[in-house]
């Protein structure tokens, strides 16, 4: 329903790409890297290129770069498109379904949800897009082969949609304001927010906890 399944020409914010190959920092020996590092720095040259051996995992993303973003010489930043986990919404109560699917759409800050679709293999369940986890790409890595990794592209108006979490994500407050609340407050907060809002302001408040008591 907001999916269009044709490839296009240049890709944008926004589009669906699949069998990618996501490198993060994690998957790096950073003990290899900073022995070569403390080397070069100590030395009377500048740092030098060295080799590491990285695997790739499997990912499908989407676009989060702006379009104006997408061109030669630049790196497309994606966000990973994974399974929706069995206990985020109700397979049986339709009404918490739908409950379940606005509170990701309106107010999770974190994830968006991706509806399925009969004629597009990888939406044959639903997908959650986890802004958590992010990856780079290189534009030319797409160069001449853009068929073999394109998988959809949103409709205006799902696309609106999106662009709008995708602002609300990199705009959020780098800060909790849940540790300036008093106990009613804090209550009737926790009831207002998403359940992986709510998790974060429950660790935030434990570790306000463990310093008070430590002192």
């Amino acid at each position: 329903m907001i999916y269009l399944e044709e490839t296009p020409n240049t890709l944008k914010q926004g589009d669906i790409l699949q069998n990618l190959p996501k490198i993060t920092p994690n998957q790096i020996n950073f003990e290899e890297v900073k022995e070569h590092w403390l080397k070069s720095i100590n030395s009377d040259k500048l740092p030098e290129k060295a080799n590491y051996t990285v695997k790739p995992s499997l990912a499908n993303g989407v676009i989060l770069s702006q379009s104006c973003d997408i061109r030669p010489d630049f790196s497309i930043l994606f966000a990973e498109l994974k399974n929706v986990p069995s206990n985020r919404l109700s397979s049986k109560d339709l009404e918490r379904r739908i409950k379940g699917i606005k509170s990701i759409i309106r107010d999770d800050t974190r994830a968006h949800y991706f509806p399925p679709s009969d004629k597009i293999e990888l939406f044959k369940e639903p997908k959650l897009l986890d802004f958590k986890s992010l990856f780079l790409l290189p534009y030319d890595f797409f160069e001449k082969s853009l068929e073999k990794y394109f998988v959809a592209r949103l409709k205006d108006e799902a696309q609106k949609v999106l662009c709008e979490k995708i602002s609300r994500f990199f705009t959020r407050f780098a800060f909790e304001d849940i540790i300036f609340f008093n106990n009613n407050e804090i209550t009737f907060y926790l009831d207002s927010i998403s359940d992986e809002d709510k998790k974060i302001a429950k660790q935030i408040l434990e570790k306000l906890k463990i310093n008070s008591s430590s002192r």
